[in-house]
Protein backbone atom coordinates (compact mmCIF):
# COMPACT_ATOMS: atom_id res chain seq x y z
CA UNK A 1 0.00 0.00 0.00
CA UNK A 2 1.47 3.34 -1.04
CA UNK A 3 1.92 6.41 1.10
CA UNK A 4 -0.62 8.41 -0.95
CA UNK A 5 -3.26 5.76 -0.40
CA UNK A 6 -2.69 5.80 3.34
CA UNK A 7 -2.96 9.60 3.46
CA UNK A 8 -6.22 9.55 1.50
CA UNK A 9 -7.71 6.98 3.86
CA UNK A 10 -6.66 9.04 6.88
CA UNK A 11 -8.27 12.15 5.29
CA UNK A 12 -11.55 10.31 4.73
CA UNK A 13 -11.60 9.08 8.32
CA UNK A 14 -10.91 12.63 9.61
CA UNK A 15 -13.72 14.14 7.52
CA UNK A 16 -16.23 11.48 8.55
CA UNK A 17 -15.17 11.71 12.18
CA UNK A 18 -15.55 15.52 12.30
CA UNK A 19 -18.75 15.78 10.23
CA UNK A 20 -21.71 16.52 12.55
CA UNK A 21 -24.68 14.22 12.41
CA UNK A 22 -27.92 15.31 10.71
CA UNK A 23 -29.67 16.43 13.89
CA UNK A 24 -26.72 18.58 14.98
CA UNK A 25 -26.48 20.15 11.52
CA UNK A 26 -30.19 20.99 11.49
CA UNK A 27 -29.94 22.49 14.99
CA UNK A 28 -27.00 24.71 14.00
CA UNK A 29 -28.74 25.89 10.83
CA UNK A 30 -31.89 26.62 12.86
CA UNK A 31 -29.93 28.79 15.29
CA UNK A 32 -28.37 30.70 12.38
CA UNK A 33 -31.74 31.21 10.71
CA UNK A 34 -33.26 32.37 14.00
CA UNK A 35 -30.49 34.90 14.51
CA UNK A 36 -30.86 36.29 10.97
CA UNK A 37 -34.66 36.49 11.26
CA UNK A 38 -34.44 38.20 14.68
CA UNK A 39 -31.90 40.71 13.36
CA UNK A 40 -34.06 41.73 10.41
CA UNK A 41 -37.23 41.76 12.53
CA UNK A 42 -35.74 44.20 15.05
CA UNK A 43 -34.28 46.26 12.21
CA UNK A 44 -37.74 46.33 10.65
CA UNK A 45 -39.48 47.31 13.91
CA UNK A 46 -36.91 49.85 15.11
CA UNK A 47 -36.20 51.54 11.79
CA UNK A 48 -36.45 55.35 12.26
CA UNK A 49 -39.35 56.01 9.87
CA UNK A 50 -40.11 59.40 11.44
CA UNK A 51 -36.57 60.55 10.66
CA UNK A 52 -36.93 59.29 7.08
CA UNK A 53 -40.17 61.24 6.71
CA UNK A 54 -38.61 64.44 8.06
CA UNK A 55 -35.52 64.00 5.90
CA UNK A 56 -37.62 63.47 2.76
CA UNK A 57 -39.74 66.56 3.45
CA UNK A 58 -36.60 68.64 4.08
CA UNK A 59 -34.90 67.41 0.88
CA UNK A 60 -37.94 68.28 -1.26
CA UNK A 61 -38.13 71.72 0.37
CA UNK A 62 -34.41 72.38 -0.16
CA UNK A 63 -33.97 71.02 -3.69
CA UNK A 64 -37.27 72.05 -5.35
CA UNK A 65 -39.74 74.96 -5.23
CA UNK A 66 -42.26 72.57 -3.68
CA UNK A 67 -43.45 71.56 -0.23
CA UNK A 68 -44.10 67.92 0.73
CA UNK A 69 -46.26 66.89 3.66
CA UNK A 70 -46.62 63.26 4.86
CA UNK A 71 -48.63 62.35 7.96
CA UNK A 72 -46.78 59.08 8.62
CA UNK A 73 -44.76 56.28 7.05
CA UNK A 74 -45.56 52.62 7.63
CA UNK A 75 -43.50 49.61 6.51
CA UNK A 76 -44.77 46.75 4.37
CA UNK A 77 -41.50 44.88 3.85
CA UNK A 78 -37.81 45.67 4.09
CA UNK A 79 -37.88 47.77 0.91
CA UNK A 80 -41.59 48.60 0.71
CA UNK A 81 -43.24 51.54 2.46
CA UNK A 82 -46.59 53.32 2.51
CA UNK A 83 -46.76 57.10 2.84
CA UNK A 84 -50.09 58.25 4.27
CA UNK A 85 -51.92 61.53 3.49
CA UNK A 86 -49.37 62.85 1.00
CA UNK A 87 -49.73 66.48 -0.11
CA UNK A 88 -47.43 68.22 -2.60
CA UNK A 89 -47.86 71.99 -2.89
CA UNK A 90 -46.03 75.10 -4.03
CA UNK A 91 -44.51 77.70 -1.73
CA UNK A 92 -47.78 79.66 -1.74
CA UNK A 93 -49.65 76.64 -0.39
CA UNK A 94 -51.53 75.66 -3.56
CA UNK A 95 -52.04 71.91 -3.68
CA UNK A 96 -50.51 70.37 -6.78
CA UNK A 97 -51.04 66.73 -5.80
CA UNK A 98 -52.56 64.76 -2.95
CA UNK A 99 -53.18 61.12 -2.21
CA UNK A 100 -54.39 59.18 0.83
CA UNK A 101 -51.79 56.45 0.25
CA UNK A 102 -48.59 56.27 -1.77
CA UNK A 103 -46.93 52.85 -2.03
CA UNK A 104 -43.16 52.96 -2.56
CA UNK A 105 -40.67 50.23 -3.40
CA UNK A 106 -36.93 50.93 -3.20
CA UNK A 107 -34.38 48.72 -4.95
CA UNK A 108 -31.79 47.71 -2.33
CA UNK A 109 -29.45 46.26 -4.94
CA UNK A 110 -29.62 49.58 -6.80
CA UNK A 111 -28.59 51.47 -3.68
CA UNK A 112 -25.56 49.20 -3.29
CA UNK A 113 -24.51 50.20 -6.81
CA UNK A 114 -25.12 53.90 -6.17
CA UNK A 115 -28.39 53.92 -8.15
CA UNK A 116 -31.62 55.30 -6.70
CA UNK A 117 -34.43 53.18 -8.10
CA UNK A 118 -38.04 53.81 -7.01
CA UNK A 119 -41.38 52.33 -8.00
CA UNK A 120 -44.33 54.38 -6.75
CA UNK A 121 -48.07 53.79 -7.04
CA UNK A 122 -50.80 56.00 -5.65
CA UNK A 123 -54.55 56.36 -5.48
CA UNK A 124 -55.42 59.86 -6.68
CA UNK A 125 -58.51 61.73 -7.89
CA UNK A 126 -60.57 58.61 -8.42
CA UNK A 127 -57.88 56.88 -10.48
CA UNK A 128 -54.39 55.46 -10.23
CA UNK A 129 -50.97 56.97 -10.79
CA UNK A 130 -47.69 55.09 -11.02
CA UNK A 131 -44.13 56.40 -11.22
CA UNK A 132 -40.84 54.69 -12.01
CA UNK A 133 -37.69 56.73 -11.35
CA UNK A 134 -34.01 55.87 -11.78
CA UNK A 135 -31.21 58.25 -10.83
CA UNK A 136 -27.50 57.62 -10.60
CA UNK A 137 -24.16 58.38 -12.27
CA UNK A 138 -25.05 59.09 -15.89
CA UNK A 139 -28.64 57.83 -15.44
CA UNK A 140 -31.78 59.91 -15.11
CA UNK A 141 -35.03 58.21 -16.06
CA UNK A 142 -38.70 58.90 -15.27
CA UNK A 143 -41.89 57.14 -16.33
CA UNK A 144 -45.36 58.38 -15.36
CA UNK A 145 -48.49 56.39 -16.04
CA UNK A 146 -52.03 57.49 -15.17
CA UNK A 147 -55.39 55.74 -15.46
CA UNK A 148 -58.88 57.09 -14.90
CA UNK A 149 -58.06 60.37 -13.13
CA UNK A 150 -61.08 62.59 -12.53
CA UNK A 151 -60.31 65.99 -14.05
CA UNK A 152 -63.04 67.69 -12.03
CA UNK A 153 -61.49 66.51 -8.75
CA UNK A 154 -58.19 68.29 -9.35
CA UNK A 155 -58.10 71.16 -6.80
CA UNK A 156 -55.93 73.55 -8.82
CA UNK A 157 -58.55 73.74 -11.59
CA UNK A 158 -61.22 74.43 -9.00
CA UNK A 159 -59.11 77.18 -7.43
CA UNK A 160 -58.87 79.10 -10.72
CA UNK A 161 -62.61 78.74 -11.34
CA UNK A 162 -62.53 76.15 -14.14
CA UNK A 163 -65.56 73.86 -14.02
CA UNK A 164 -64.39 70.79 -15.88
CA UNK A 165 -65.25 67.11 -15.71
CA UNK A 166 -64.03 63.99 -17.46
CA UNK A 167 -61.47 61.20 -17.20
CA UNK A 168 -57.76 61.53 -17.93
CA UNK A 169 -55.08 58.93 -18.56
CA UNK A 170 -51.84 58.39 -20.42
CA UNK A 171 -48.11 58.13 -19.94
CA UNK A 172 -44.98 60.24 -20.09
CA UNK A 173 -41.42 58.92 -20.38
CA UNK A 174 -38.33 61.05 -19.84
CA UNK A 175 -34.62 60.27 -20.14
CA UNK A 176 -32.25 63.06 -19.17
CA UNK A 177 -33.87 66.36 -20.22
CA UNK A 178 -35.85 64.87 -23.13
CA UNK A 179 -39.18 63.10 -23.01
CA UNK A 180 -42.36 62.26 -24.85
CA UNK A 181 -45.86 61.33 -23.84
CA UNK A 182 -49.47 60.76 -24.81
CA UNK A 183 -52.59 61.71 -22.89
CA UNK A 184 -56.19 60.75 -23.52
CA UNK A 185 -59.46 62.30 -22.35
CA UNK A 186 -62.98 60.93 -22.30
CA UNK A 187 -66.23 62.67 -21.46
CA UNK A 188 -64.63 66.10 -21.11
CA UNK A 189 -67.12 68.88 -20.37
CA UNK A 190 -66.63 72.61 -19.76
CA UNK A 191 -69.13 74.78 -17.90
CA UNK A 192 -69.19 78.56 -17.39
CA UNK A 193 -65.68 78.89 -18.77
CA UNK A 194 -64.18 82.31 -19.49
CA UNK A 195 -61.06 83.12 -21.52
CA UNK A 196 -59.57 86.59 -20.95
CA UNK A 197 -62.91 87.66 -19.50
CA UNK A 198 -64.99 86.43 -22.45
CA UNK A 199 -67.55 83.67 -21.76
CA UNK A 200 -67.11 80.41 -23.65
CA UNK A 201 -70.20 78.32 -24.47
CA UNK A 202 -70.64 75.08 -22.55
CA UNK A 203 -69.02 72.28 -24.52
CA UNK A 204 -68.95 68.49 -24.41
CA UNK A 205 -66.17 66.41 -25.95
CA UNK A 206 -66.54 62.66 -26.28
CA UNK A 207 -62.81 62.10 -26.54
CA UNK A 208 -59.48 63.81 -26.95
CA UNK A 209 -55.74 63.13 -27.39
CA UNK A 210 -52.51 64.96 -26.75
CA UNK A 211 -49.15 63.81 -28.08
CA UNK A 212 -46.05 65.85 -27.34
CA UNK A 213 -42.29 65.85 -26.94
CA UNK A 214 -40.29 67.74 -24.33
CA UNK A 215 -36.71 68.94 -24.75
CA UNK A 216 -35.38 70.96 -21.81
CA UNK A 217 -38.16 73.55 -21.30
CA UNK A 218 -39.61 73.41 -24.84
CA UNK A 219 -42.78 71.38 -25.43
CA UNK A 220 -43.61 70.43 -29.01
CA UNK A 221 -47.31 69.64 -29.47
CA UNK A 222 -47.38 67.00 -32.17
CA UNK A 223 -51.12 66.54 -31.96
CA UNK A 224 -53.88 67.88 -29.77
CA UNK A 225 -57.37 66.84 -30.82
CA UNK A 226 -60.75 67.22 -29.16
CA UNK A 227 -63.79 65.58 -30.73
CA UNK A 228 -67.21 66.92 -29.78
CA UNK A 229 -70.68 67.06 -31.26
CA UNK A 230 -70.64 70.85 -31.48
CA UNK A 231 -66.93 71.55 -31.83
CA UNK A 232 -63.77 69.87 -33.12
CA UNK A 233 -60.37 71.23 -32.15
CA UNK A 234 -56.92 70.63 -33.69
CA UNK A 235 -53.72 72.18 -32.27
CA UNK A 236 -50.06 71.82 -33.27
CA UNK A 237 -46.94 73.86 -32.52
CA UNK A 238 -44.66 74.46 -29.57
CA UNK A 239 -44.38 76.40 -26.34
CA UNK A 240 -41.65 77.27 -23.85
CA UNK A 241 -42.48 76.19 -20.30
CA UNK A 242 -40.86 78.78 -18.08
CA UNK A 243 -41.94 81.93 -16.25
CA UNK A 244 -42.15 83.98 -19.46
CA UNK A 245 -42.73 81.06 -21.78
CA UNK A 246 -43.70 81.84 -25.36
CA UNK A 247 -46.42 80.30 -27.53
CA UNK A 248 -46.33 79.40 -31.20
CA UNK A 249 -49.42 77.31 -31.90
CA UNK A 250 -51.63 76.68 -34.91
CA UNK A 251 -55.25 76.31 -33.77
CA UNK A 252 -58.05 74.86 -35.92
CA UNK A 253 -61.73 74.97 -34.94
CA UNK A 254 -64.71 73.37 -36.64
CA UNK A 255 -68.01 74.38 -35.03
CA UNK A 256 -71.33 72.71 -35.77
CA UNK A 257 -73.96 74.69 -37.66
CA UNK A 258 -75.88 75.27 -34.44
CA UNK A 259 -72.83 76.54 -32.56
CA UNK A 260 -71.82 78.72 -35.53
CA UNK A 261 -75.27 80.38 -35.48
CA UNK A 262 -75.25 80.89 -31.71
CA UNK A 263 -71.70 82.28 -31.74
CA UNK A 264 -71.95 84.16 -35.02
CA UNK A 265 -70.10 87.16 -33.57
CA UNK A 266 -67.02 85.11 -32.68
CA UNK A 267 -67.10 82.90 -35.77
CA UNK A 268 -67.38 86.03 -37.92
CA UNK A 269 -63.93 87.10 -36.71
CA UNK A 270 -62.35 83.92 -38.08
CA UNK A 271 -61.44 84.43 -41.74
CA UNK A 272 -59.20 81.52 -42.74
CA UNK A 273 -61.15 78.34 -43.49
CA UNK A 274 -59.69 75.21 -45.05
CA UNK A 275 -61.28 72.59 -47.32
CA UNK A 276 -62.36 70.48 -44.32
CA UNK A 277 -64.32 73.35 -42.80
CA UNK A 278 -61.81 74.18 -40.04
CA UNK A 279 -61.24 77.84 -39.16
CA UNK A 280 -57.60 78.37 -38.32
CA UNK A 281 -55.51 81.00 -36.54
CA UNK A 282 -52.19 81.21 -34.73
CA UNK A 283 -51.75 81.71 -31.01
CA UNK A 284 -48.63 83.59 -29.96
CA UNK A 285 -47.56 85.74 -27.05
CA UNK A 286 -46.72 84.21 -23.68
CA UNK A 287 -48.30 81.63 -21.40
CA UNK A 288 -49.72 84.29 -19.09
CA UNK A 289 -50.75 86.59 -21.95
CA UNK A 290 -51.60 84.65 -25.15
CA UNK A 291 -52.21 86.70 -28.31
CA UNK A 292 -54.42 85.24 -31.08
CA UNK A 293 -53.55 86.26 -34.64
CA UNK A 294 -56.59 85.92 -36.86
Amino acid sequence: MGVNTVLKDIGRVYVVWNMPDRATLIRRLSFAAYFIAAFFLFLFLLFPFDRVKSKLEAEIRMRTPLELSVSRVSPRFFNRFVFHDVVLSDKAGKKLFESPRVHTKVSLFGLLRGLLSLNISAEAYGGELSVKARQGPGIQYLLLDATGLDVGAYPLLKDIGMRLSGKLGGNFEMTGDAGKGRLWLTGLTTRELKIKGFPVPDLDFEQGWLEGELKADRLSVKKLELEGKDLKVRVTGDMVLNERGTLNLMVKLKPSERLAREQAGIVGLLKNRDAEGFYQFTLGGTLDMPVPRL
